[in-house]
């Protein structure tokens, strides 16, 4: 029944359903290496969906061909079937509207909607964040089709999306964009699962000692692949200039911990999202490109592989948290919501160290948590007795200066208890004002264009945010340093 897992996989599989701290607690491991090992059943092609109205309980909702569940000693996990196929809407009868869609014309309901579907959004779920009818979803979205958004149903999801991050007037998204970013994606991931099979997770455990400290690097939106110019029509951000920026923020990585002064037990390495940058995201991008998908893909593997050389030489530990992006999604006909170019760059990193552990003896204390698709990723900091929350954080605006922006961020706290929370997306540094937990957004190495003209608010300046590091112990944050390019 067990056939393809190994003896500690089989052990924590048949906990389930449970949390994680309980199945930790039944096995005598750390919340953690539960986590890794879930990991592990999710690239075996375990299924999992969790009950956070019951204390965070993970089921199992699907299982692998090969995995005998009618086994003589019984089923060795309790299951809830296959998921339900939502309910997608009709929209075939609503054409889009000629007119150029205008994000300041949308009431607050539709741009909740509109901000859902640039990632792919479930009707069902949809509904249920608006507490409203899916008769009255529908009619939003049919609404927004005759204003002009690209609004489609996404079959093979069961999703309802939008083209590109935002309004467009052509198919670029439904067309140019998938056929070749996909194949890629399907050929490679492929290559990937199978290669993983054969080695063994790269999981470090890290200790936590009271009088140490975790410190943490946030990097995201690299966006390899894009081509930035000055209003002189100069080239001053390319594909070519990101392993330079990324050693760079490693080395000032290194440099402000030490200037910290604390002793640490562990890095944590938070990669947010949106490494690359995709083709096809919005209309007329290949003209902003100097490198396709597979290029953005090459481009980073050295630079991060170096990053992580270097940190697991100043530190006893690194433990890499994995988050996705909307830049490396594809929606084609035919691909996995879990089609992502985000996920292919970090489990290629990861088997990289995997194969460096097995054959080499180096960064043996390295360990990676990648997460799936989904809009966030929690973790575990100073062994466990914190939770971090890391976000792309495309679904959650940098302030909290509205009732509406301080109800999201309640209820994200509500929904995942976290002590330490990151995102990025916006391009523009800063922690939001609120009472409650540190939320920390983290700037791209990007320069600013349009992009960060429409729905940021950087500065154009001498200095750069880049990237943020941090300091916590087990009472929470300690310090924070922004990584800029003032000695770039």
């Amino acid at each position: 029944m067990a056939d393809g897992l190994t003896d500690r996989q089989a052990e924590v599989l048949a906990e389930y359903p449970g949390t994680r701290h309980e199945i930790a607690d039944a096995l005598g491991v750390s919340p953690s290496t539960v986590t890794d090992h879930h990991a592990a059943l999710v690239d075996h092609g375990f299924s999992f969906e969790c009950d956070r109205s019951d204390g965070y309980v993970w089921r199992v909702t699907d299982a692998p061909d090969w995995y005998d569940t009618d086994a003589d000693d019984g089923e060795a996990f309790e299951w809830v079937g296959e998921e339900e196929t939502p309910d997608l809407p009709d929209l075939s009868d609503t054409p889009i509207g000629e007119a150029d869609p205008d994000a300041a014309d949308l009431s607050d309901r539709e741009r909740v909607i509109v901000s859902e579907l640039q990632t792919g959004a479930d009707p069902d779920a949809l509904a249920e964040r608006l507490e409203a009818s899916p008769g009255v979803v529908t009619a939003h979205l049919k609404d927004l089709r005759r204003s002009g958004w690209q609004v489609y149903v996404d079959e093979t999801a069961g999703q309802v999306a939008l083209a590109g991050d935002h309004a467009l007037r052509s198919s670029e998204h439904i067309g140019t964009r998938t056929r070749r970013a996909n194949r890629w994606w399907e050929l490679r991931h492929s290559d990937l699962v199978r290669e993983f099979a054969s080695l063994e997770p790269p999981t470090a455990a890290a200790d936590a000692d009271p009088a140490r400290e975790d410190w943490i690097l946030h990097l995201t939106d690299l966006h390899a692949g894009d081509r930035v110019r000055d209003d002189d029509g100069t080239v001053i951000y390319s594909t070519a200039d990101i392993p330079d920026v990324v050693d760079y923020i490693t080395s000032q990585t290194v440099t402000l911990a030490d200037k910290h002064g604390s002793e640490y037990d562990a890095c944590r390495v938070l990669w947010g999202g949106d490494m690359v940058t995709n083709s096809g995201i919005y209309e007329g991008q290949f003209e902003d490109l100097d490198a396709w998908l597979d290029e953005q893909h090459e481009q980073l593997m050295d630079p991060l592989v170096r990053q992580l050389k270097t940190l697991a030489d100043r530190f006893p530990v690194v433990h890499v948290v994995c988050q996705v992006g909307n830049h490396g999604e594809h929606r084609a006909s035919g691909t996995s919501r879990q089609a992502n170019a985000d996920l292919i760059l970090y489990k290629s990193i990861r088997n990289v160290v995997a194969h460096l552990q097995k054959h080499a003896g180096i960064l043996e204390n390295v360990r990676f948590e990648i997460g799936q698709a989904t809009a966030y990723k929690n973790f575990d900091l100073r062994g466990g007795k914190l939770r971090g929350h890391l976000r792309h954080g495309q679904h959650r605006r940098p302030q909290a200066e509205t009732s509406a922006r301080k109800k999201e961020w309640l209820s994200t706290l509500r929904d995942h208890e976290f002590d330490l929370a990151f995102a990025g997306h916006y391009h523009v540094s800063g922690r939001v004002p609120w009472d409650g937990p540190p939320i920390l957004f983290t700037p791209s190495p990007k320069p600013a264009g349009e992009f960060v003209e429409r729905i940021g608010e950087r500065v154009h300046g001498g200095k750069q945010g880049v990237a943020t590091v941090c300091g916590v112990s087990d009472d929470g944050l300690t310090a924070t340093f922004p990584v800029d390019t003032r000695h770039y």
